[in-house]
């Protein structure tokens, strides 16, 4: 799975998840301030992102702050260096 393929999917669960506009899904948008996540909404993103990829760390979430930290986390994820 390309990278771009990796931004898109976390992007596309954020908009659908969070309900916020696509427009507002950028990797430097912070996940509480920005886009008004809390942990219920964070924990929805993980199962997502299992449901996807299969299973991941129960960490794996813990210290993102940004989409592109959780675009970053999963990439070092699903390339196995983790």
């Amino acid at each position: 799975m390309s990278e771009d393929d990796i931004a898109t999917v976390v992007r596309e669960h954020c908009v659908r998840i969070l309900k916020v506009d696509p427009g507002r899904v950028t990797g430097d948008a912070l996940l509480r301030e920005d886009l008004e996540a809390d942990s219920l909404d964070l924990a929805e993103l993980h199962v997502a992102l299992e449901d996807r990829w299969g299973p991941l760390p129960r960490e794996t979430l813990a210290d993102v702050r940004t989409v592109g930290d959780v675009i970053a986390k999963a990439r070092l994820l699903l390339s196995g260096s983790v």
